[in-house]
C-alpha cells in the first residue's frame, strides 16, 4: 500500500472515530458526573461535561492500532527500526492507559495534586520502561555519542513529565489545548516525515487528526471540555512522538526542538512557576495569570486569545522545524531571533509580575467538582447547531 495513502488512513480513522465518540463522551460524563462548574477560575458561565478525553483516547488508540497492523504487514523503514529499536507496544500503550486513566479519575472526583503526580510519574516510568528513552547524546565538543546510562530513566521521565504537565496548564480556554497540540503534532510530522519514518509519521497525523475533530465541539463556545484525561493523555503523546521521532537523533540541539515547537505551553508554565514561587506558593495552587488570562484582561475575547496563542505557537512551530532542518551557525540565527520574540511577547503580557493568587472554590478537596454556593440544576449546554 502507498505510503501517503496508509498516512491519509490513520488520519481518516482517528478524526472520524473521535468525531463520533465525543457524543458518547458527553453521555459518560453526565452519567458519572464529571461536570466542570463555573468557579473561581472558569470561564464557562454553564456547567460542562469534561470527559472529552474519552473521545481522544477511542480515536488515537483506533488509529494506532491500524498503523501497527500496517507496519507489521508492510513492514518498517530502516529508521523505524532505529526509532522503534526494543519498544515493548503493550507496555507503552499499559503507560499511555494509566496516564488517561489518572486524569479520568481526578476529572471526577479531583484527587490531590500530589497522588495525581505520583501516577504521572508511574505512567512514564512505564512508558520508559517500554522502550522508549533518550539512552544517548552527541557530546557538542567532540561529536563524539555518549550514553546517559542511569540518568537516562531520570531523564526521559522528566522530559514525558514536562510534556504531561504543560498540556494540563495551558488547557484554560476552548479549544486551546487541542488546537496547540494540532499544531505541535504538525511541526513535528514535518520533521518526521522527511526522513522516511512511517510509523511516527502516522502517529503524528491521528495525534492531528483527534484534535481536529474534537476542535468541532471545543472551540468556543465549547459543549464539551477534554478534561485531565484528554490533557494528561495529548501532552503524553506529544512527549512520546518527539522522543521517538526527534530527540532519539541525539543531538543536543534537536533535543530542544520539540520544546521549542511547545513554546507557548512551556513559557507559561515556567511563568507560572515563577510567579508563584514569588509569591511564596505552592507550584499547584492555580491562579490567573496564565497567559490566556492575560489576554482575556486586556480586553480580548476567547475566540480572539486562543486564536492569537495558535498563532504564537504556529510561529515557534516554524522556528522548531527550522532549526531542526538547517545545520550550522543558521541554527543559532533562527534560535536568537525566536528567543527575542518571546522575550517581546513575555514582556508586553507581564508574564513573569507577581499577581495576586485566585483559589479553586474546593481547594484541597475531594469529591465531585462542584463549587461553594453554586446552585444545581443549571442546564448543560445544548449541542450547538453550526448551520445556523
Amino acid at each position: 500500500m502507498n505510503l501517503y495513502l496508509q498516512l491519509g488512513i490513520a488520519f481518516a480513522i482517528a478524526f472520524v472515530v473521535t468525531y463520533v465518540m465525543v457524543p458518547v463522551s458527553k453521555r459518560i460524563a453526565l452519567r458519572i458526573g464529571a461536570i466542570d462548574y463555573p468557579g473561581n477560575r472558569r470561564v464557562n458561565t454553564v456547567p460542562i461535561p469534561r470527559c472529552g478525553g474519552i473521545a481522544l483516547f477511542v480515536g488515537f488508540m483506533a488509529a494506532f492500532a491500524f498503523v501497527v497492523v500496517e507496519a507489521q504487514t508492510y513492514g518498517r523503514s530502516m529508521l523505524d527500526f532505529v526509532m522503534e529499536r526494543d519498544v515493548n507496544l503493550v507496555l507503552m500503550v499499559l503507560g499511555i492507559t494509566i496516564m488517561f486513566v489518572a486524569g479520568l479519575i481526578d476529572d471526577i472526583y479531583q484527587i490531590r495534586a500530589k497522588v495525581k503526580f505520583f501516577w504521572q510519574i508511574v505512567a512514564c516510568v512505564v512508558v520508559y520502561i517500554s522502550g522508549i528513552s533518550i539512552d544517548v547524546m552527541v557530546n557538542p565538543l567532540n561529536g563524539q555519542l555518549f550514553s546517559l546510562g542511569w540518568f537516562d530513566g531520570i531523564i526521559t521521565v522528566a522530559y514525558l513529565l514536562g510534556f504531561v504537565n504543560v498540556t494540563n496548564l495551558i488547557d484554560g480556554l476552548d479549544g486551546l489545548a487541542a488546537g496547540l497540540a494540532a499544531i505541535v503534532s504538525l511541526c513535528l510530522f514535518a520533521l518526521v516525515i522527511g526522513n522516511g519514518s512511517f510509523t511516527i509519521s502516522a502517529m503524528c497525523l491521528a495525534l492531528i487528526g483527534v484534535c481536529l475533530a474534537f476542535l468541532r465541539y471545543n472551540f468556543y463556545p465549547a459543549t464539551v471540555f477534554m478534561g485531565d484525561c484528554g490533557s494528561l493523555f495529548l501532552g503524553l503523546i506529544v512527549g512520546i512522538v518527539s522522543i521517538m521521532g526527534v530527540v532519539r537523533t541525539a543531538s543536543i540541539v534537536l533535543m530542544l526542538v520539540p520544546v521549542v515547537i511547545a513554546g507557548v505551553p512551556v513559557v507559561d508554565t515556567a511563568s507560572a512557576i515563577i510567579r508563584r514561587m514569588r509569591g511564596h506558593k505552592h507550584i499547584d495552587e492555580a491562579d490567573l495569570g496564565h497567559v490566556h488570562h492575560r489576554l482575556l484582561n486586556r480586553g480580548f475575547d476567547q475566540r480572539k486569545s486562543v486564536l492569537i496563542l495558535y498563532g504564537w505557537s504556529a510561529l515557534l512551530g516554524v522556528a522548531g522545524v527550522a532549526v531542526g532542518m538547517i545545520d550550522g551557525p543558521g541554527r543559532f540565527v533562527v534560535l536568537a531571533v525566536m528567543a527575542a520574540v518571546v522575550a517581546l511577547a513575555i514582556w508586553k503580557l507581564g508574564l513573569f509580575k507577581p499577581v495576586l493568587q485566585h483559589y479553586y472554590d474546593s481547594k484541597n478537596a475531594t469529591g465531585p467538582r462542584i463549587p461553594q454556593g453554586y446552585e444545581p440544576g443549571s442546564q448543560i449546554p445544548e449541542e450547538r447547531d453550526d448551520s445556523a
